[in-house]
């Protein structure tokens, strides 16, 4: 006989599976958090840079080189580095296991005297685990985010300092940017390079009608690959002058919700819901209006 497939009861009371985090070492948190700070710097600061007056303009193959350099590399780093730190963890006879490729760390739940929550949350928010004799552990956790993860261990593991760590303010804020979902691909395709074609289409047949009168001029004298390249080139630049554009909105949005949670914790949620709100506004409504500037009589 084949046995019944399990009912919602049973899948409710089954115990969760281990949570996935990613356990760094100091090293390789200073390593990856570097990585993923220059990555996220790097965008405001190229934008700052095309703004500010220059002697030159910067044109585009040391424009992406400097993105490819600067954002897209250190960024693939930290993946690599956070792929590489992934592990598990785990409650078995008031035991706290950590394990992950080459480690398995068991610590016992009574010794967890304290839970200190990174005050900085690079290459991500997470936590490191104090003995009762004041020692730290040399490995950290991280997780996208951790309060799940220590709301197991207050409850399951018998880790009692773990509840207390939720309301950290790094905590707070963490888990209000959570609450938000996570971003997919498809999200991202959509918010940049699809978005970008309208202002694309606007530049790009600004550009054919002066550099070869009309619409289709390069077309027509070029032929179809130099007519494509040209659209391809100013669709690709327009893309990424609305990740940096929006990159200064995600910076001030994630200073403030940070601030917010530090100075008001219980208006954190509120707060990241506000600033949500005004990035999405400020560039779904701001780039058009650039964009009008840029064709201003005056």
């Amino acid at each position: 006989m084949q046995p019944d497939p399990p009912t919602a009861a049973d899948r409710a009371g089954a115990p969760p599976p281990p949570p996935a985090v990613h356990l760094y070492a100091p090293w390789w948190r200073v390593v990856a958090a570097v990585l993923f700070a220059v990555s996220r710097a790097n965008l405001p600061a190229m934008l700052l840079a095309v703004l500010l007056p220059r002697s030159r303009p910067i044109t585009p193959v040391p424009f992406f080189r400097t993105v490819v350099l600067f954002s897209v590399l250190p960024g693939l780093g930290a993946w690599l580095v956070a792929r590489a730190m992934r592990a598990t963890v785990t409650t078995r006879d008031g035991q706290l296991v950590v394990s992950r490729l080459g480690l398995r760390l068991e610590i016992p739940a009574t010794a967890v005297a304290r839970i200190a929550v990174w005050r900085l949350p690079l290459p991500g928010p997470g936590f490191s685990l104090v003995t009762s004799s004041g020692r730290r552990l040399r490995y950290g956790l991280q997780a996208p985010d951790p309060v799940p993860l220590l709301l197991a261990l207050a409850d399951r593991g018998g880790v009692a300092a773990a509840g207390a760590a939720v309301d950290h303010p790094t905590m707070i804020y963490t888990h209000a940017k959570a609450a938000g979902g996570r971003w997919r691909w498809s999200h991202l395709a959509a918010k940049f390079p699809l978005f970008a074609l309208a202002p694309t289409a606007v530049l790009f047949n600004a550009h054919q009608h002066i550099a070869y009168g009309g619409l289709l001029g390069e077309y027509y004298l070029y032929g179809l690959g130099a007519y494509l390249g040209t659209f391809a080139l100013y669709w690709a630049t327009v893309t990424t002058y609305c990740v940096l554009y929006a990159s200064v909105w995600r910076g001030l949005a994630e200073g403030v919700a940070l601030l917010a949670a530090h100075v008001a914790p219980s208006r954190a949620a509120r707060v990241r819901r506000a600033a949500e709100i005004a990035c999405r506004v400020l560039y779904y409504g701001g780039v058009p209006v650039l964009l009008a500037l840029r064709f201003a009589p005056w």
